[in-house]
């Protein structure tokens, strides 16, 4: 060790660098040779651990050699040979490995450098030090755009931009509506618009003439709280004809058949006269910067304008779930299409955001998936409406000042982008602003007067924090990438772009990245017709919304600023703090309500559960307090998470791959939680097993079975490995790590509570059967008393498994319990590579070994992280096997792990502080205050 550290010292960087990374090339290739040849499945499930660790260090090495890095210090340097020095004892025999890998190949002497075996008892240690190793290097050396070689973005998208006559066509609206804004009335109405956004796409195939002389706004127009449905037609051909007036009796019937447009004055009487003709809608014509009203429709929008609308903030603030990956792409490109179309037009104000994005309900109370944007029509004064024309987003220095104002001059040359990069983000996250920066440890300058600056700067500062969770790869990281990138925006002066320009870089570089990202994804979504496409869906995974939320203010209380500018009074959001889509469990406890529902950084979950089958896993989602984004899966995960909150505590859960089971593909998942999520304390797994009754243990269907250490037994066996003997001898070999101390404790808190109920676990168990809608194939009830048999075990017939006519008299007679409430048990657990159905071997397990279960994932767990194995029991292992107890027994483990965990201490507490506004503990200067491998890192 001390040879190397010697070499380091004496050789510039790159070569230091390149001395590390063959270090580690050695030690993968050692291991993928080891890995080749073992039969142990442990060992091989190490090895493969060990080579993960060992290619994401090698990559994070080879950034570092295209980073500019000054030099490899000796703390670096001690930190990655540590992993190093427990492989290899000797620095000499890392010196030949080091030989090895240089030509590019393990030698066969090479491998026997390696005590496998050796390495194995150190795993712990071995896999933590990797594990600290590799996220120092990914936190100070993250990769680069440019370093994804093959894995860089995909061919964009083939396709036509998209028209740019909407934004003439816009700017025209909203100057004739201005115009007809001149009210007499007593009190003055507040007018107020919600304009459907769209990307306003027409499929090539249906275009006629026509259709490329008008567009079509849809929109909602308001005098008080109840909004009117509007169509406006704007179009370059002239008028059928134009009344100014009243039509006589001859003009009506010589001119019958031609279209008739009356020109309007007060747009608030067109609107109080088309109320009176219910299920209409009016219909509007835009000439020439004039507004004229034609024929009215009947409406044939399913939107209740009689219920409150809900903003896009208060959907992202308390409605999580809302968003599909669909729903999310979907909005995305109509987002970005928006700026495109109203960039420069006074519906798209400078401080607009996702407050201003309102979804309305429906007839059915669904949620409609049409997003409008809420814009006031300020009263009809030249110094408003020319206010309200000029570019929003104009940064440039008057001539007449002395000198530019340094936030204008720093600021981003075009703010509606960085606006729509800011949205873009809450989507993505499905996560309002402020809690994102709180999330990641961002100060936002709230102290601060809001200005298009300080929205540059907040925003930039979260996306730098926060990019490391978007697949750097994807179109939609190069969309928000390009928003940021002043060049974009800038011609050769450094000024900023133009407005056709300026529009057509919109296109290519946010739109069309976000338009490849959503074909890519969802290739049977036609881009030409999204608009048509998205007016299908309903609003998040359910149709329906539950609870009373009134969030956004339906009074239309224009107020025109100083600049002339119009914005809507809003009232404060709602204070319910939860919104759910499908309801919240029951049985809440007050301190879940602390944990935000929004996800977290890999390191604040501290507690896995391992489910072998999506019945279980079912059952434990359904008991999360609140259920978390899943983070994006690192490169080498196969496992899918599902995050969440339960008793206080943050969980990542994961099931095993669909058709696997046993004690190895147990020990994949494990490996790969730990790995994905290194402060996981502890873990549980929780599902279903075979019941071992006995004359001491009365044990039935239902109940649960808690691993629990004995004098001879560290409360988990794995009974399929041993040595055979002649005389039909079995010796068990190996030995498996027992529950950690904080559960161990936990369980003597939770048996020593002198008021436990005997029902303790029925609360958890209604909360599941409420929560999981009723089928034949996913009912959690109790099967019923009756369908608890238990066969003796004399019959031949029954013991091989077939039809036994007298089977109902080998049914062992046990006395009905006085409620169908399960029980507690806790011992030994066997757990084994293949499933067991035989009951003379059940019975002779329980006897010698006192085994109260059997299973078989747990023995492929417990030495890879701390481990609790929680059961309920679903059948008696015998030859009887059925699923009528499955669900039921999934439903009573997963009640159990959640009141196990009410009792267990939670490392959450630093999360909960963090969200109150208090100061990370995980930010602490001091190392004594810091988590364990923190403070190593460090």
């Amino acid at each position: 060790m001390a040879a190397v550290m010697s070499d380091l010292s004496c050789t510039g960087n790159n070569e230091s660098i390149k001395s590390l990374h063959l270090t580690y090339k050695a030690a993968q290739q050692i291991t993928e040779t080891l890995w080749v040849s073992e039969r142990n499945e442990e060992l091989k499930s190490f090895c493969a651990s060990l080579m993960a660790y060992f290619s994401m260090i090698k990559r994070s090495l080879s950034n570092t050699d295209h980073t500019n890095v000054s030099r490899v210090d000796n703390e670096l340097a001690t930190m990655l040979l540590a992993p190093i020095k427990i492989m290899f004892p000797t620095s000499s025999n890392l010196g030949r490995a080091k030989q090895g890998a240089e030509v590019g190949s393990a030698k066969p002497n090479n491998i026997a450098l390696m005590d496998l075996m050796e390495i194995y008892e150190s795993r712990a240690e071995l896999l933590k030090s990797l594990a600290i190793c590799e996220e120092t290097l990914r936190d100070s050396y993250p990769e680069g755009l440019t370093r994804w070689d093959t894995e860089e973005p995909s061919p964009q998208l083939v396709i036509a931009e998209l028209p740019y006559g909407i934004s003439c066509a816009a700017q025209s609206m909203f100057e004739a509506m201005v115009a007809c804004n001149d009210c007499p009335c007593t009190p003055e109405h507040d007018l107020g618009a919600r304009l459907y956004l769209g990307t306003h796409r027409k499929p090539e195939a249906t275009l006629g003439a026509e259709d490329e002389e008008i567009i079509y706004f849809d929109m909602f127009l308001s005098t008080q709280c109840d909004w009117q449905e509007v169509r406006v037609h704007a179009s370059r051909n002239t008028v059928g004809q134009i009344v100014t007036g009243p039509a006589t009796d001859s003009q009506s019937k010589r001119n019958r058949t031609e279209v008739k447009a009356l020109r309007i004055k007060r747009l608030c009487k067109a609107i109080a006269k088309i109320k009176t003709m219910a299920a209409y809608r009016l219909e509007l014509k835009v000439l020439q910067n004039q507004l004229f009203q034609l024929h009215p429709k009947r409406g044939n929008s399913a939107i209740d304008t009689s219920q409150n609308a809900l903003s896009l903030q208060d959907i992202l603030r308390h409605a999580k779930g809302a968003f599909t990956e669909r729903t999310k792409r979907v909005l995305a490109v109509i987002l970005a299409s928006t700026v495109f179309h109203l960039y420069g037009t006074p519906w798209l104000q400078s401080t607009w955001g996702s407050a201003d994005i309102l979804f309305f309900r429906k007839s059915s109370s669904g949620i409609s998936f049409r997003p409008f944007i809420n814009t006031a029509l300020p009263r009809l004064h030249p110094s408003v409406v020319a206010a309200a024309t000029e570019n929003p987003d104009s940064n440039v220095a008057s001539e007449e000042t002395d000198e530019p104002d340094l936030e204008d001059f720093f600021t981003h040359l075009c703010p509606a982008v960085i606006t729509l990069a800011f949205v873009l983000l809450e989507v993505y996250f499905e996560t309002p602003f402020d809690i994102l920066a709180q999330k990641f440890n961002v100060k936002l300058g709230a102290d601060t007067e809001p200005s298009a600056f300080t929205r540059y700067m907040d925003v930039n500062l979260v996306f730098q924090a926060c990019r490391a969770e978007i697949p750097q790869n994807s179109q939609f990281y190069l969309a928000l990438t390009n928003c940021f990138e002043q060049q974009v925006w800038q011609d050769e002066n450094g000024d900023v772009l133009d407005t056709l320009p300026l529009r057509t870089m919109i296109y290519q570089k946010v739109i069309l990245p976000l338009e490849t990202e959503l074909s890519q994804a969802y290739n049977s979504i036609p881009i030409e017709e999204l608009d048509k496409f998205a007016q299908k869906l309903d609003f998040g995974r359910y149709s329906q919304f539950s609870g009373d939320f009134t969030s956004y203010a339906d009074s239309q209380v224009a107020e025109v600023s100083s600049r002339g500018s119009a914005s809507m009074a809003q009232q404060p959001s709602s204070p319910v703090l939860n919104y759910p889509i499908h309801g919240f469990r029951n049985g809440r406890h007050a301190e879940d309500d602390e944990l935000n529902t929004q996800g977290y950084p890999h390191s604040a979950y501290t507690v896995g559960v391992i489910c072998a089958l999506p019945l279980e896993l079912r059952a434990v989602r359904a008991l999360f307090d609140t259920e978390h984004k899943e983070h994006t899966r690192l490169k080498g995960d196969s496992n899918t998470y599902a995050l969440g909150t339960m008793g206080g505590h943050l969980i990542v859960a994961a099931c095993l791959p669909s058709g696997e089971y046993g004690t190895n593909p147990a020990a994949d998942v494990a490996s790969n939680m730990a790995r994905t999520y290194p402060e996981i304390e502890f873990c549980l797994l929780v599902g279903i097993g075979g019941g071992a009754p006995s004359p001491e243990t009365d044990i039935r269907l239902g109940d649960v079975v808690v691993s629990h250490p004995t004098s001879t037994s560290s409360g988990v066996i794995q009974y399929d490995r041993g040595k055979e003997y002649q005389g039909n001898k079995f010796e068990l070999t190996g030995s498996l790590h027992g529950p950690p101390r904080c559960l161990r404790t936990a369980i003597s808190a939770l048996r020593s509570k002198p008021d436990l109920s005997s029902n303790s676990l029925q609360p958890f168990i209604e909360d599941i059967t409420g929560s999981i809608p009723y089928s034949s194939s996913s009912d959690y009830s109790h099967p019923g008393q009756e369908n608890d048999r238990l066969f003796k075990t004399v019959c031949s017939i029954c013991f091989a498994g077939r039809d036994c006519a007298e089977a109902d008299s080998h049914v062992q007679r046990r006395a009905l319990r006085t409620t169908d409430q399960p029980e507690i048990h806790y011992g030994i657990i066997a757990s084994g590579n293949k499933v067991l159905k035989d009951a003379a071997a059940r019975d002779r397990w329980a006897k010698e070994r006192g085994i109260l279960c059997f299973e078989m994932e747990a023995a492929g767990v417990m030495n890879t992280l701390p481990c609790l194995v929680i059961r309920g029991i679903c059948d008696y292992a015998d030859s009887h096997k059925d699923k009528m107890w499955q669900n039921y027994a999934a439903a009573t483990a997963a009640a159990y792990a959640k009141l196990l965990l009410r009792h267990t201490a939670s490392s959450s507490t630093e999360w909960k502080t963090a969200r109150r506004g208090l100061k990370n503990p995980l930010k602490k200067d001091s190392n004594e205050e810091r988590p364990e491998a923190k403070r190593q890192k460090t």
